[in-house]
């Protein structure tokens, strides 16, 4: 399996924490859409290599 269901679900959870705490009038002034992208964002990073070396790791043992 290319992800383990617990990192999914943990980068998930940290999103839709920071959505709803950028509703909370307290936390107004933090900057929570940027660091909601940067999370999407480095995710995303993190899926894609996780994807390339498992394809690395498929055409190595085809050799």
């Amino acid at each position: 399996m290319l992800f383990r269901f617990h990192e999914v679900v943990s980068v998930l959870t940290l999103i839709v924490a920071l959505l709803i705490a950028k509703h909370i009038p307290l936390a107004s002034a933090l900057p929570l859409s940027q660091m909601t992208g940067i999370v999407c964002f480095l995710f995303a990073i993190f899926l894609s290599l996780r994807i390339y070396n498992a394809e690395l790791a498929r055409i190595r043992a085809e050799e």
